[in-house]
C-alpha cells in the first residue's frame, strides 16, 4: 500500500491528504490501464464514466480547477496520442477498450492507505462553489 497514513475508522472524520502527497502516491504505482511499470503520466478523470455518477464528478464550473483526486496513472500513450484518453481515441471510446475510469479509480484506491473519495469530498467543498459530497457514490 502506498504510503499517507491509516484509512479513518467508520464514524470519525477523514484526516486531509495534501494534493502533493496524492500526486506523489500515484507517481509511485505502475499504469492502472496495462500494469507496465514504466514512467506514467497523471489523468484527471472526466466526461464518459465520470458523469454516470453525479454532479460531484462531473466537471468543475467555468474558472474552476479539477479535482486533484480524480486522476489515475497511465501511460503516455494511453493519456495522448492514437490511443490517448485525450488524443485521437476519446473518452467513450477508450472506456470501452480499455476500462472506465471509476473503476481505474477504484483500483486505485484500493492501493492506497487513505480514502481517495473522501479526499476528492474534502478538496471539492474547499474549492468548488458547487460542491455536491461524493458520499452517495460509496453506497
Amino acid at each position: 500500500m502506498i504510503e499517507s497514513g491509516d484509512r479513518t475508522p467508520s464514524g470519525d472524520p477523514p484526516r486531509k491528504i495534501s494534493v502533493s502527497r496524492h500526486e506523489k502516491n500515484l507517481r509511485q504505482m505502475r499504469c492502472i490501464v496495462s500494469m507496465n511499470p514504466m514512467r506514467i503520466t497523471l489523468h484527471h478523470c472526466h466526461s464518459g464514466s465520470m458523469m454516470d455518477l453525479g454532479p460531484a464528478f462531473q466537471n468543475p464550473g467555468m474558472g474552476e480547477r479539477n479535482n486533484p483526486f480524480f486522476q489515475i496513472p497511465i501511460l503516455l500513450k494511453y493519456h495522448t496520442g492514437e490511443q490517448g484518453i485525450d488524443g485521437s481515441m476519446g473518452v467513450k471510446t477508450w472506456e470501452k477498450i480499455f476500462g472506465s475510469q471509476v473503476g481505474f479509480l477504484h483500483e486505485v484506491n484500493g492501493q492506497l492507505d487513505y480514502d481517495l473519495w473522501e479526499q476528492a469530498t474534502l478538496w471539492s467543498k474547499e474549492n468548488w462553489k458547487s460542491a455536491t459530497p461524493v458520499e452517495s457514490h460509496l453506497s
